[in-house]
This record gives structure tokens, C-alpha cells and sequence, in this order.
């Protein structure tokens, strides 16, 4: 039987799987592109937790997902926090994956490195060069503060 591999510039998804016991409840956080996925049982989610004085509270019902469902966190948006609930009589097993981060190729890492510095150095000259003219300029000056009137 042949193997097949995933290339090395795709790196795989993590993945974090969850065991929610009856009756338990857990704060997830399903960040942008992310999955939240139902293997076995049902789980309840509501959106949360908002602090309120010393109390987290969960907010709005968001349904309830079942085996073979998920629900995705939606890319270009902030992570979500929500409570996941066992409302069964069996423990619910899901999975949260998360996508693998992006990876810039190694030599465009430095290059782009290099041109913020060229431009913070190109400002910090003028700058310089500002300053010097504005000191040069103040060098005849009458007032300062080797200047008196007492005599």
C-alpha cells in the first residue's frame, strides 16, 4: 500500500480533543478558522462568558451541536468564547481544530526586514539633519542662555 505524505510547506492543523463529562461545562475559545467538531454525544453551546461584578455569566443561546456537526470560528473576525455543555446522560467527545499558522518563506523575512530599517534610517538622518540646521541657526542668536543684561 503507498503512503502518501503532507508536503512540508503545509504544516498540519492542530488539533485539541475534548472529553465533556454529563452535566460539565467548558470555556472554549474558537479563534478565526477554526473548527469545532462533534465526534460523539451532543454538546449545548451558549455565547460567553461576560463579566458582571464578581459573576461569569454566559449570554445568548447559540444552539446545540450534534455527532458529525461543527461549528467554525469565521476568518477575519475576532476569536470567540463560548460555554460548551454535556446536556446528555454520556460523555461528548469533540475535537477543536485550528489551522496552522502561515509561514513566510525564509528569504523574504529579511528582505522585508531590511526595508523597514533602510526607511527608520533614512528618517532618523533627516531628522538629524534637522536638528543641526535648527542649532545652527540659534548659534547667533542674541538671547540664550550666556546672555545678560546686568551689568
Amino acid at each position: 500500500m503507498p503512503q502518501t505524505t503532507r508536503p512540508a510547506a503545509i504544516p498540519a492543523p492542530a488539533a485539541s480533543p475534548l472529553s465533556v463529562q454529563p452535566g460539565q461545562k467548558l470555556l472554549v475559545c474558537l479563534p478565526p478558522g477554526a473548527s469545532l467538531v462533534v465526534e460523539s454525544g451532543r454538546l449545548a453551546l451558549r455565547s460567553g462568558p461576560v463579566v458582571w461584578g464578581q459573576v461569569v455569566a454566559s449570554q445568548v443561546d447559540l444552539g446545540h451541536l450534534e455527532a458529525g456537526q461543527c461549528r467554525e470560528g469565521v476568518p477575519g473576525c475576532g476569536a470567540e468564547w463560548m460555554e460548551v455543555s454535556n446536556p446528555g446522560h454520556a460523555t461528548a467527545h469533540a475535537v477543536l481544530l485550528e489551522p496552522a499558522p502561515v509561514l513566510q518563506p525564509v528569504g523574504a523575512v529579511p528582505g522585508a526586514g531590511l526595508a523597514v530599517l533602510a526607511g527608520a534610517a533614512s528618517a532618523a538622518q533627516a531628522l538629524l539633519a534637522a536638528v543641526a540646521a535648527w542649532t545652527g541657526s540659534r548659534r547667533g542668536a542674541t538671547a540664550g542662555p550666556r546672555t545678560t543684561t546686568a551689568r
